[in-house]
């Protein structure tokens, strides 16, 4: 598990007019600014009032706008390791903390240098940070036109980088998995013809195509779906009960030579012996979907109401 990322207060950064600098920035380990009309020895002597003032005559008097223009700078170069930076990149938000607080300048623009590297992770590397995965309270700060702007609140962004759900996921996430297990145990209760009819659903729900009742190449095949985008065929059997000798069975007769690319093998009641079985070998082109899997399948289909109307 990574270590836990510490800091008080949180700034987002645009990383240049229209993110012109977002991707050297990041590859390069360093957090870009312009001030173009600034020098060097000025912002690292912190001579705030000549900057003021230059700011001040570049933005034509709009005092409000050299304001916040100074206020930025300010930030920037005065962050500390108390401060947590984010900006978006390629659909991901990143985040670093800034090193040494000399403000320095290359060809590109001036900046500071990141302390480590920028991450679009969280802190044990697991999982990205995707725009359209992280809290709406956070995304939505892409939308800030100026440069640099506070982030609240914190208590958001420490969860997603430290990876520690909130209460209101925990909860969420501990009804799911009761579902799930009841779910489970519901399966179970149908008869043969119902939970056929009821594994074709969850298949054709997943957004594949049955092609007939019967498969025409094996025997006892219950389904032959197609996969409606790459024409691809796959064959399912199902049994409410199956032991071990039941899959070894069906699994040796598969022939993987065939245009029938995959034989899915669903049973909500196996065997010990069946229950245990992980991966298939030395089948790799049978897939074993047990209750566990075949229950979180109709949890995330949205399938529980059907099956409820049949088993009550």
């Amino acid at each position: 598990m990574g270590e836990k990322v510490d800091f008080k207060r949180a700034y987002f950064i645009k990383l240049g007019r229209g993110g012109v600098w977002e991707e050297s920035s990041i590859s390069e380990s360093k957090l870009r600014i312009g001030y173009g009309g600034q020098s060097l020895q000025d912002i690292n002597s912190g001579n705030w009032g000549k900057i003021g003032e230059q700011l001040s005559q570049a933005s034509k008097g709009k005092k409000g706008v050299a304001t916040k223009d100074l206020k930025a700078l300010r930030l920037i170069c005065e962050s500390t390791s108390e401060a947590l930076w984010i900006t978006f990149f390629q659909g991901t938000m990143w985040w670093c903390k800034l090193g040494a607080r000399e403000i320095l300048q290359d060809n590109t623009s001036k900046y500071r240098l990141v302390d480590g590297k920028w991450s679009n992770k969280d802190v044990d590397e697991y999982e990205q940070l995707d725009i359209n995965s992280i809290p709406g309270v956070i995304s939505k700060i892409r939308g800030f036109r100026g440069t640099v702007c506070k982030v609240l609140p914190l208590e958001y962004l420490r969860r997603l980088v430290n990876v520690q759900p909130g209460p209101e996921y925990k909860r969420i996430k501990e009804c799911n998995t009761e579902l799930v297990q009841s779910v489970e145990k519901g399966i179970r209760v149908l008869n043969p013809k119902d939970f056929e009819t009821f594994v074709d659903l969850v298949f054709r729900e997943s957004g594949w195509r049955r092609l007939s009742p019967k498969g025409e190449t094996m025997k006892s095949i219950d389904l032959e779906l197609e996969d409606p985008i790459t024409k691809e065929r796959y064959q399912v059997q199902i049994k409410t009960g199956a032991t071990f000798e039941d899959f070894e069975r069906y699994a040796k007769q598969f022939n993987p030579q065939h245009p029938i690319r995959w034989l899915y093998f669903v049973v909500h009641s196996p065997d010990e012996k069946l229950m245990e079985l992980r991966n298939p070998d030395p089948w790799p082109n049978v897939k074993l979907i047990g209750p566990s899997q075949l229950s979180e399948m109709v949890v995330r289909l949205g399938l529980t109401d059907w099956l409820m109307s049949h088993i009550k």
